[in-house]
Formats: structure tokens, sequence, C-alpha cells
């Protein structure tokens, strides 16, 4: 048998050769033995750098306790406590208004919850779109609320003004009789009117009261605290006392709205 290669044939060999033993630097031959790794579909990934994305949109929600207590300076860390080791380095962190601020991405997002660099609660954000925002809790105490939800545009951020807790408190059973509401904003509210016939008509305008009742003609106001003198209250009665948009900073941001709900109990 004639083990000699013709020519032709032994230059085809070598061409198969140089190809084969190029193909780091083939793109057809890399590109089948290496193929290119495909971009990950999950947004989260994108929460974790910041939000890549284009959008100018942020998440935002305030979280309070279960008596209407705004809080602050929790740690959010997007990801549950079932798939990653404890950290609080997260980005996220809740202002002085309880409002947390999250990169605008649709999807569901876990997020584990710290307070003092303890464990507190997780929650899943389930966002459909800009206006169809809701979520669910893990571990929260009972009455913990998740409220305003919704988006902003990033530049926005600083025109919140937040009650962020009042006296009597949120779901109170308020048993004795007390002599003023204390109300405490995230940042000073407008200098109040001292006493009088405006003030009553002031206090009118911007605080309602279910059932519904006056209330005597004194304000003041003490740093972040307004203080106003209850009205005449009927014993063992609930009552819904509303804070409207009407009450401003003194930098001129409306107060988000928020209802207080007490049970008052007193009947000297």
């Amino acid at each position: 048998m004639n083990r000699n290669l013709s020519i032709p044939t032994l230059l085809s060999f070598l061409s198969l050769w140089m190809i084969l033993g190029n193909c780091y630097f083939n793109p057809i031959v890399n590109g089948l033995l290496n193929p290119v790794e495909e971009k990950s579909s999950n947004v989260s990934l994108g929460l974790l750098g910041l939000a890549q994305g284009t959008s100018n949109l942020l998440m935002t929600g305030q979280i309070r306790d279960p008596n209407g207590v705004a809080l602050s300076g929790l740690v959010l860390q997007i990801g549950s406590t079932l798939a990653q080791t404890k950290s609080v380095t997260s980005p996220y962190r809740t202002d002085a208004g309880g409002r947390f601020y999250l990169p605008y991405q649709s999807g569901s997002f876990p997020f584990t919850v710290y307070r003092d660099e303890l464990y507190f609660f997780e929650f899943t954000l389930t966002v459909g779109n800009p206006t169809d925002i809701t979520y669910s809790t893990f571990g929260a105490p009972p009455g913990l609320e998740i409220t305003g939800l919704g988006t902003i545009n990033a530049n926005d951020i600083a025109n919140f003004f937040e009650l962020v807790d009042s006296s009597p408190k949120h779901n109170a059973i308020v048993a004795s009789y007390f002599s003023e509401y204390v109300f405490t904003f995230s940042e000073p509210p407008i200098s109040a009117l001292e006493t009088g016939p405006l003030v009553t008509e002031w206090i009118s305008q911007n605080i309602s009261i279910s059932p519904t009742g006056s209330f005597d003609n004194f304000m003041s106001v003490s740093g972040n605290t307004l203080t106003i003198a209850p009205m005449s209250m009927s014993g063992m009665t609930i009552y819904e006392l509303t804070l409207k948009p009407g009450i401003l900073s003194a930098t001129g941001k409306p107060l988000t709205q928020r209802t207080i709900r007490f049970d008052y109990q007193y009947n000297p």
C-alpha cells in the first residue's frame, strides 16, 4: 500500500491544521467553542448596581411601626436572608421620614430589613408598572405598614414632608385625659399662629376629626413639632384625626396626608 501522500492532499491537511490550530483568533471557530455569555435578565442585579438603566424613576414608600411612627435609619438589603449571609452594607436606607428610595424596575424583588444592624423583617415589592406597586411582608411585627408606595423622579426626593410621630399615637388606647395633641414631622413645620380666631380657622382647614368636633384656638411650633389643644371629646369613642396637605414645612413642602386612629376610653 502506498503510504506517500500526494501534494494536493498534503496541502489540504496543512490548511485544516492552520485553521483549527488558530481557532482562538478565528471568530467562527472561537464562537462555536467559546459562545458569548448572555447578559443576565435578572433585574435585581441592576438594583445591586444602583440601577444601570436609563429610567430616572425611583420607587418609594414609607415604613411605619404599628403605632404610626415612621422608622428612619432602616437598612434595606436586596435578597432574602435564606439566600445570603447577614450584611448591612446595602446603600438603601430609610430617611428621617421613614422613606426608602429604590431604582425603578418591573418584577418582584425581595428585601431584608435591618434595624440597628439586627435582622428586623423581610418584604417583597411586586412592580407591574409605575402606578402598580404592591408589597408582602415576612416576619414583620403585627400592624407594621409600608405606605405611600409609588414612583417619583430622582430629582424630587427632597420634596416629601412627613409626619413621623404623634401623641396620641396611631392605634393607641387612651385611658386618661390628655391636654394637647403633639405632632412630630420629618422637618420643621411652618411657623404657627399664636392664638385667636385665625388659629381655629387654620385648624379647621387643615386638621379634621371624626366624629366631628371643634378645637381650642391654641397652636404652637417648636423644632419639628406642632402642638394644638384638644377638642372636647366623648369617652369610649374611636376617633380618626386627619392631617391634610395644607400643613406646610418651613420650606413650603405640603404634608403627605396622614390619618391617626385612637380609642379614647377616658370617661370622667
